[in-house]
Formats: structure tokens, sequence, C-alpha cells
């Protein structure tokens, strides 16, 4: 392995520099805003511990602003990132550029990629354009036990340019109805370029007026000389100037950006940057320049140590002695956990299903209860054919010796021939007898309807009110062949299996000796529109243990956003109370709680009340840790020895210069880069080089060992009951997520109850 980090470090020598010192008091931010504003070409501010602002006069007759002070640049280093920020700016703006934001800097090419793609004598329109985006962040670096420096991180995507007034369109003749529209705000800093802001989607054209629907701040008409199309309007303005060659430019266009996102060329446009960068030397200051550097790769003596976090063991008996390093294997070899020690009853099921499909459905289901999928022989596959994982059919594959499962039928795929169908499967409740599943029929396109249209949600509404798990699959799954069928029915299988009560696998515990729980957070976005009334639900699961036994209960619930913390601290001080007893917890055992998030940052009065809350349960050693992960940042990570590995579709190679997944570097004592995508898990060529994930730790933990919270996030990302396949976030946070995308769509429904998961669906897997 050879690793290279997209990181610059920024070179400058330790001088002394005057600043000016002013308070922060109250309105500490408002006159930060404002010192900003108005000195912005002369002068860089930033605050100072917890009451000063420390302001840096860059240009050699600015006055120094505040009570004058002597500073040194390496123990002001956010100071420092901020002036070397600022050079880059002025520097922009000395060659007729702007940048698109602050931080990162963002500078677009003058590369069109859209003029390469069309063909020999035609070209594109000077509005319409897709163009490479040169990102430039500034950061300061903590490597762990390493001298901390100040780096340059650099990216390169694309980005598509609609530059033509909504009134220059319709001159044209295009048709704006339905396509979204803002405004280009200026900003105050004429360094940076003007802020687009969506308004609203246009619903009809009066003349010169634009009607909109789906708006921002009650605007319901503006006029078409003041707004442009959003950049979502790119695909139609292609079909617009280019007609019928349009299917082939946007072809192409997806091939350039297909080979702009692998390894080798993400690298080289990257060092391309770089080494402009190091072509000149700057100042951030009089008297104060600084200089660029090559890359960070893993020959220089301050990189990061990289770590290979432990594979996970997976137990299948409640001895431990049964165990695998491969769950799917390990569940061919010993059975799931639960037929070690338990015998589930055997299961009846309703199956609803679309009249005309039903023949179709009916070999599918026998497929998948029964006799599982033969792969034959095929020239499809170069060379050896990929490895059957559903031989067996799910009863064999989970110890159950009869299922009995029977059929009713929607005259068609509305909401209310589903909703019949349901009905009918209700009344008949089994020969009275509760059913214990419904799986639903449904299709692809069901996914792209809201809540209130959709019949997979309309028949999950009428199952859950009565207490009966649903398991959906798509018509179109039952038309696979081959290994493509048996990654369907071996994952379909697996949440099947845990939503009839069963438990696949455990994870090995640690050996620390606490008792470990580790709560996950997510949310899901739920409304109509992009700009019309939405609210963020946060999911809040109940709480795994360190063996990864989830302790299904009926504090998991979606909540909105204002009552996510009262609700988190209800649902803990629950969970602890049943976990406590039902593991028997004696005074002075020591007890480790782990929050996972990836949708918000954890406050400082989070993390108090928290701390509060334990107090109460003052007989046992509580420790905590407050993890935050996350794939939405500036770094990433090369293996220049990666050449990727064979997708078994295409023949081609894909993953190149992925490091592998499980393999970690700690930036410091609170931030870690964890590779959970590697050559093996990226799902097509065209995906390119995957982004590590950053796991940051509060700094107001307790708990601080980062190798421990990471591995252990890492056995998480290999523990979800919905797929055998490795997913890219711990299961606390995928669990979590699809509570509150589930409830937070369930909620639209008018005869939605969520009382109803006080009773006992709450205290399963129904969300799989």
């Amino acid at each position: 392995m050879s690793l290279v980090l997209n990181f610059s470090p920024v070179g400058f020598t330790d001088c002394e520099i005057r600043v000016g010192r002013l308070v922060y008091g109250a309105d500490g931010d408002e006159v930060l805003e404002q010192l900003r504003d108005k000195h912005n070409g002369t002068h860089v501010f930033r605050r100072d511990g917890a009451d000063g602002i420390l302001g840096v006069p860059v240009t050699s007759d600015a006055p120094i602003i505040g009570d004058p002070k002597t500073i040194r640049l390496k123990e002001h280093l956010g100071l420092t990132a901020a002036l070397v920020r600022n050079a880059l700016l002025n520097r922009l703006a000395d060659l007729g550029a702007t940048s698109l934001d602050y931080e990162p800097i963002e500078v677009v090419s003058r590369k069109d990629f859209l003029r390469i793609a069309c063909a020999h004598g035609t070209a594109p329109p000077d509005w319409l354009g897709l163009r490479l985006l040169y990102q430039v962040a500034i950061r300061r670096i903590y490597f762990y036990r390493k001298e901390p420096f100040i780096a340059a991180l650099v990216n390169v995507r694309t980005t598509r340019l609609v530059e033509r007034t909504a009134a220059e369109l319709l001159g044209d003749g295009f048709c704006l109805e339905g396509l979204y529209v803002g405004r280009k705000v200026p900003r105050k800093d004429p360094r940076i370029a003007p802020e687009f802001k969506l308004l609203g989607c246009v619903r009809s054209v009066e003349g010169s007026r634009l009607r909109l629907t789906d708006t921002r701040d009650g605007i319901d008409a503006v006029e078409a000389t003041d707004v442009w199309p959003a950049k979502d309007s790119f695909a139609d303005c292609l079909s617009f100037v280019f007609k019928e060659d349009a299917a082939r430019i946007s072809a192409a266009l997806e091939r350039q950006r297909a080979a702009l996102k692998q390894g080798p060329a993400q690298l080289d446009r990257i060092r391309r940057v770089v080494d402009s960068l190091r072509s000149r030397q700057y100042e951030m200051a009089p008297g104060a320049p600084f200089t660029f550097g090559s890359f960070l790769d893993d020959s220089a003596r301050d990189f990061p140590e990289l770590v290979a976090a432990p594979r996970p063991v997976y137990v299948f008996d409640h001895t431990g002695s049964q165990t695998s390093e491969w769950h799917d294997q390990g569940l061919n070899r010993y059975g799931p956990y639960t037929a070690h020690v338990q015998t589930l009853a055997p299961p009846t099921i309703c199956v609803i299903c679309q009249r005309s499909q039903r023949g179709q459905v009916d070999q599918f289901l026998r497929k998948f209860f029964f006799h599982g999928v033969q792969i034959p022989p095929s020239p499809r596959y170069l060379g050896k054919p990929p490895k059957n994982y559903f031989d067996r059919g799910f009863c064999q594959k989970y110890a159950l010796e009869q299922i009995r499962y029977e059929y009713f039928l929607a005259e068609g795929s509305s909401v209310d021939a589903y909703r019949k169908a349901c009905q009918e499967a209700l009344e008949t409740h089994g020969n009275g007898q509760r059913w214990d599943l419904a799986l639903v029929q449904i299709e692809e396109a069901f996914h792209q309807l809201p809540p209130e249209r959709n019949p997979y949600f309309v028949a999950k509404l009428s199952f859950q009110t009565l207490q009966i798990l649903v398991q959906e699959f798509e018509i179109e799954t039952t038309r696979n062949w081959g290994s493509q069928l048996t990654f369907c029915l071996n994952n379909m299988g697996l949440a099947t299996y845990a939503k009839l009560g069963g438990i696949p696998w455990l994870l090995q515990a640690s050996s620390i000796g606490v008792h470990e729980l580790v709560i996950g957070l997510g949310s899901a976005e739920v409304g109509d529109g992009r700009l019309g009334k939405r609210e963020r639900f946060v999911g809040i699961t109940s709480v795994f243990s360190g063996d990864g036994y989830y302790h299904v209960s009926n504090v998991s619930k979606a909540v909105a956003m204002d009552q996510y913390r009262e609700t988190m601290l209800k649902s803990l001080r629950t969970a602890v109370l049943n976990v406590k007893a039902g593991m028997n917890w004696q005074r002075g055992d020591r007890v480790l709680l782990v929050f996972h998030a990836a949708f918000k940052r954890f406050s400082h009065e989070e993390v108090q009340a928290v701390a509060n809350l334990i107090s109460e349960f003052s007989e046992y050693d509580i420790k905590y840790a407050f993890l935050q992960v996350g794939d939405r940042h500036p770094y990433m990570a090369f293996d220049t020895d990666q050449d990727g590995v064979r997708d078994y579709d295409t023949g081609r190679s894909k993953g190149q210069y992925a490091p592998v997944r499980g393999c970690y570097l700690e930036l410091g004592n609170r931030e870690t880069l964890l590779s959970l995508t590697g050559p093996n898990q990226v799902k097509r060529p065209e995906d390119g080089t995957p982004r590590p994930l950053l796991l940051s730790l509060h700094k107001d933990s307790s708990f601080t060992d980062m190798p421990y919270l990471v591995e252990q996030a890492y056995a998480f990302a290999c523990h979800s009951w919905r797929t055998f396949l490795p997913i890219s976030f711990p299961v606390t946070i995928q669990y979590s997520d699809l509570i509150a995308k589930a409830l937070g769509r369930l909620s639209r429904l008018d005869r939605w109850n969520p009382d109803v998961m006080l009773d006992r669906i709450g205290k399963t897997l129904w969300f799989l």
C-alpha cells in the first residue's frame, strides 16, 4: 500500500506579526461580521478565545484596528489559516476571477466538457456548459502525536452551468413551466461570486412575469429578467439546444464525468492544481511569506500511522464457540443464532400482489422459500462465475421446518386496489390467527410517489396499525436471473428472518470489562417540493449492546427536530433502565455509552444534558463518547498501489486507488479517516474512487480511546441485518435513518397513529 493524501502543506516562517485586539462581547457575532464586511480588502478578523477578536492588517498601509499586540503565527494556527485563505482569494481577484464561496475556495475552470462531447463542427452555446470545479480548503491539521501544521486540501469535481436569464430562455422559445428559478444575490465581499438563491418552481408564464409554486418567503411571482434557472434544468436545456442529439451528448458527458472520478484521473488533476500553487510565493501579511509544498504521502516523516481494523467475528451460538469472520459463510455452516437458543414457530404469511403478476410472483416465492436459485453456465461471466449465495431457499438456510403463505390479489397498481387486497387479508386473518408477516409486491416506480399516493405505504399503514410487519419486493426483482437474483433473495431472506423475530448472528464482544451501549441517531427530511414545508425527523434507535444485540423496544421513534433533545434524553433514560434490569447490572459496574450521529455535530449543551442524566445513575461508573460520522468533508486518500478489482458485469476495473475497507488514519487525537468502501465494495466502475468517512469525537466526551471507537464503528458497519453487503455507515446510523424515514413518511398519511409503535410492533425490527 502506498498512500497519498490530498494535502499540500503550507510552509511559513514562525515570525511575529502586529495585530489589533478587540473585545468580543454579547453582540460579538454581529460586530465580527460588520468588521469583515467593512474591511474585507485590508484586514482579516478572527475570534480569539472566548472574549476577543484579532484583526490583522494585510496591506502595508492598513492601520491596526483595536489594541496593538504582537503574536507568533504558529501559536495562532486558526488565524494563520484564515490569512492564507485571504491571500489566495486576493490572488484570484488579481487574475480577474472570483470564488463561488469563502471556504472552501471554489474556482470554475475554463475547460468545458460539453464542448468536447459535441460532434465535430457543432458548438454549444456560451451559456450552457459542464466545467471542472476546483476546490481548495485551508485547514489546520493535527496528526496524532505529530507537530500541527496548515495544509491546502485540494479536490476536483464537475459543475453544471446555465448562465442565461429566464427572460432570455423564454425569448428562445424554451418552456420554463415545472422548472425551478432563483436570483443571484451579490456578496459584500467582491472576491466572492453572487450567491444563487432558489425562489420557487415556475407554475405558469404571464407575459414577462413568472407565477411560482413551492416558493420561498411567500413570493408568488417574479420578473423573468430578474431570475435564472436552477442547475437541475441542465438536462432540459440540453434537450432544447441539441434536440435528437441530446441523448448522445448526455451519455458522452456521463462517460467524461465517470472518467474524472477514477482515482488516477482525480489525483492527476489535483496534482496540477498543487503544481500551480507551488509555482509562486505568497504573502499572508506584510513580511510574512508562505509557500505550498508537494502532496503528503506515506514516505513523509510526519505522515499519520495507517492502521488496519480487525475483522469482526460473528457468533452463531450462545456459547460463542461457533464463529466465523464471514457472516454468510457462518450462516450456511452453523445456521442462525436463534436456531441454537430457541425454536421459532412456523410463520404464517400473507402475500399482496397484483393479479396480473401472480404467476411471476408465485415462481419467485417458490425459489425464495423452498428451492433457491441455480446459476447455469453463461458466456456473460468472463471467467469464473460468481458464487451462488442462495442455493437452498429461505426455510433451509434459516432452519425453519415449515412455512405457510396465502395470496390476496390487487386488481391493479392503484392505492385503492392495494388497500382492498390488504383489507381482505386482514379480514381473513389467517384462519383466526394474526399474520406474522405481510409480503407486498411493489413496482420500482412506487419509490418516486409521495406516501399518500404510494400503494406500499398504504399497505404498510394497514398492516402496521394491527401490529403486522411488512416486507416489500419489486416485481422487477422477480425478473432477475443468475447471480443478480441470488443477491436479491439473500438480502430479502436476511431482513425477513429478522422481522420474524430471529437473530441471524451476534458480534464477538470486546473484553474491556464494561457494559457497552451504542446509540445511533439518524434523520430524514419529509415534505413536498424543495422549498415548501419540510420537516426533519430524527430517528432515535433503541440501544445496541457491544455484541451487536439490538435491544428493540418501544423507544424507537422519529420526532421533529425541535423535539429531538427532550426525546433523546427520555429514550436514553428508558433504555438504560430496561437494559440494566435485563442484564442485571451491579453497583459499581462500569458502563460505556457511545453515541453515533451523521446528520449534525453534537453541541456542548447536548453533551452536558446527557452528563446530567447520567448523574441519575450514580451507582455505576459511566463514561460516554459522542462520535460524529460523516462523508461531507474535504479529505481524500489514494492508494497508488491499488489497481482495482474486476467488475463481473463489465469486465472492467473498479475502485482504482481506493484504500481497502477497514483501514484508518488517525488525523488527530479526536479525528480519524476510516475507509468503509474499498475496491471490492465499489458498485460500478463509473463510481470512481470513494471518499472515506471522517469520525470526529466531541471534546467533552469522557471516554476518549479513539482507536477503540473507530474499530467499534467499523464492526457495526459489518453488522446490518438488512443486507449482507458491506454498508457505508455503521448500522447504528443506518437503522436510525430507516426509522426516521419510515415514520416520517407514515406521518403524512391521514389514518396513521404513531401510538401504534408503543405496542408489540415497536419491539421488532419493523423498519428493515
